[in-house]
């Protein structure tokens, strides 16, 4: 084989290898229209709107809450004067027309008190928590005087209790949504934008106005003041919802702003 042939030889070699790895390389051009779409892309715009909804209720029952004490050197003595002091309120209660299914001990307890600096025992402790329940709002001075005559020493608040709250916070709700996208339909007309989406919504209950549904009476009552018609005037009370929502607007000329 001559020089000559050898050279050419290496040279077709060279050149099929230059082929080969310039077919592994892949160029992509850009787009410049693509890419001017993506630098005009627009985040939505988002309108937040607060809708709130009241709805007003009358007191339908009363509950009356009290509590009875004792103490003794002997738990079981204790415990005993405090089931008579339970059976003589429940007699007045009774005489005074309060059936005894509206009577209820929510709790009783008989704690160990220790002399003072000593593990002595020095006395027992019994405590009933007592509620007096009533749906009748007019007979609510019969169940105090029958606590004052059986010497309960604390009575603790009457309470004017709503008995369908659960219904009344729907009813709120309902209210509160519609305010909510009453609310967003005015801003948006008056942005000049419509609304196309609701991107989210939520809600939390405001509650009632407990200022109206209860208050501490014993000292008032224990201070000389029996004329509860006028201390004790339940009154109206309002249950609020809020909705918070997030809309997404265009504007009605050309659909962006």
């Amino acid at each position: 084989m001559s020089k000559f042939t050898v050279i050419l030889a290496i040279l077709f070699s060279l050149l099929l290898a230059t082929e080969a790895v310039c077919e592994t390389f892949t160029f992509t051009i850009p787009d410049p229209y693509l890419y001017h779409q993506e630098d005009e892309k627009k985040e939505p715009v988002l309108l937040y709107v607060t809708g709130t909804g009241n709805v007003k209720a009358f007191p339908e029952q009363v509950v009356i809450s009290a509590y009875i004490y004792t103490k003794d050197k002997k738990a079981s003595v204790g415990f005993e004067e405090n089931q008579f002091k339970m059976s003589r309120l429940m007699s007045m209660l009774l005489s005074r027309g309060i059936p005894k299914k509206n009577i209820a001990t929510e709790s009783l307890s008989i704690d160990t008190i220790y002399k003072k600096d000593s593990t002595k025992v020095d006395y027992f402790s019994v405590y009933r928590s007592i509620k007096i329940f009533q749906d009748d709002l007019d007979v609510i001075s019969p169940i105090l005087d029958a606590l004052i005559d059986a010497e309960i020493e604390d009575i603790g608040s009457i309470q004017f209790v709503v008995k369908n709250l659960e219904e009344k916070y729907r009813e709120a709700l309902q209210k509160a949504a519609e305010d909510c996208r009453n609310t967003a339909e005015m801003l948006a007309t008056s942005m000049g934008a419509r609304i196309v989406d609701l991107q989210s919504m939520s809600y939390d209950y405001g509650g009632y106005d407990y200022r109206a549904m209860e208050r501490s009476v014993s000292g008032e009552i224990y201070g000389g003041l029996t004329d509860y018609s006028q201390m004790i005037v339940p009154r109206e009370v309002t249950t609020t919802v809020n909705v918070y929502a997030t809309y997404e607007i265009v504007y009605v000329g050309s659909g962006t702003f």
